[in-house]
């Protein structure tokens, strides 16, 4: 709650601090900014200091510090073949770690659980373990036991560890607040007209290197529309990518991306700040969601771009996802029918003013509203705290 104690907070990243912010990253400018003291914590990378972990510069005027941990070889192996020694190696990065921090640890924020699998060790007050993307393994399960809290956004994967000992909490994707400023924006001025310069504007956010995306269907949608805008944000090289590496890129990706830069009505905007991703989504007038069911990691069970989408009011063109069934806040195909996206998305487009009518508009911005990171973290506290 925003009245809560200030202290001291850890979280253990699956991705390296970058230009692209993750939820992990919202969470920590969120926290900080409520006047705790946060250490995120990067994923192992090769660094040239010989030392398993060394302070970063400070972020948020001092109140939030990266961490930077060094990789250590043969750690995979011995977290598959000899856990035991590899428990031991987890805890000189603990140890590492808590030395940087350098006093008492009230919180602990696992978003890695492949990399730290013994929450006990950082010895904090409490240890929420929050999965955010399906992770599997012995190793998952042995960190979940060590939570006080299991925390997701995805009711497939708390079903999967329901056996796990911690409590449970499905919390739904935040949203930043240059999108929550903009939608109480368009809420109080009621601004729910078209974009106004002639042509639909269709957009999507997201990294285009992901695996798990339909992105034949996503070739199809754009061939059959050539008078439609499809605006893209996010990272479709290797540069500002904080969530790929070479080695991660399947070729069909990289002959997506080709096809993409080839299309008069395509324009790839690669990695913006959140206050320009913000003001050019609220430009669009409709967003297209192509992850797979079959393909992608979490089952496309849910993403954080749709909120950010949502939050615009306008309508979203989606593949099904499982968080969303039962809802009128995606216009979405069926299950197991991603085939059918295409003729959907041709529908929607002709009835564009039926979908992006000022009741719905203001239904979508609403939901939305309701669950910014601040609201989330609200909820996290009451939670654990109980």
């Amino acid at each position: 709650m925003d009245n809560a104690p200030q202290g001291t907070i850890v979280i253990l990243s699956t991705e390296p601090w970058g230009k692209m912010l993750l939820s992990k990253m919202h969470f920590a400018l969120e926290l900080a900014g409520r006047g705790n003291k946060v250490f995120f914590v990067n994923p192992p990378r090769p660094l040239p200091e010989r030392r398993l972990a060394v302070l970063a510069g400070d972020l948020e005027d001092g109140r939030l510090t990266l961490i930077h941990t060094n990789t250590v070889r043969g750690s995979l192996f011995l977290r598959h073949k000899l856990f035991f020694l590899y428990r031991r190696l987890n805890g000189r990065y603990i140890r590492a770690i808590r030395k940087l921090v350098g006093g008492k640890i009230d919180e602990v924020w696992s978003f890695n659980p492949n990399q730290y699998v013994d929450l006990t060790a950082f010895d904090a007050e409490r240890s929420i373990l929050l999965l955010y993307d399906f992770y599997r393994g012995d190793h998952i399960v042995r960190a979940a036991r060590s939570a006080d809290a299991l925390i997701s956004v995805s009711q497939v994967i708390l079903d999967h560890y329901k056996d796990t000992p911690p409590p449970k909490l499905f919390l739904q994707h935040g949203l930043g607040s240059h999108f929550a400023n903009l939608s109480r924006r368009r809420l109080e001025a009621r601004e729910f007209a078209a974009s106004g310069t002639g042509k639909i504007k269709v957009g999507y956010t997201g990294n285009l290197l992901r695996t798990g995306m339909n992105i034949e269907i996503a070739g199809e949608i754009i061939g059959q529309h050539p008078d439609i805008e499809f605006h893209f944000w996010g990272p479709y090289s290797l540069k500002d990518n904080n969530v790929n590496s070479v080695d991660e890129t399947p070729q069909q990706q990289l002959d997506f991306i080709g096809f993409l830069q080839g299309q008069a009505n395509v324009f790839l905007h690669g990695v913006v700040g959140q206050q320009e991703l913000s003001e050019r989504l609220f430009g669009m007038d409709a967003f297209l969601f192509i992850y797979s069911p079959k393909k992608e990691m979490n089952g496309a069970s849910n993403a954080h771009k749709l909120l950010e989408y949502i939050s615009t009011g306008k309508v979203v063109i989606s593949t099904h996802v499982s968080t969303y069934a039962g809802t009128d806040l995606l216009l979405m195909c069926g299950p197991a029918d991603e085939q059918a996206l295409p003729g959907l998305f041709a529908r929607a487009i002709r009835d564009l003013p039926v979908h992006n009518s000022v009741e719905r508009q203001v239904n979508r911005i609403r939901y939305a509203l309701d669950n910014t990171y601040a609201r989330q973290i609200d909820r996290i506290q009451q939670f654990i705290t109980r």
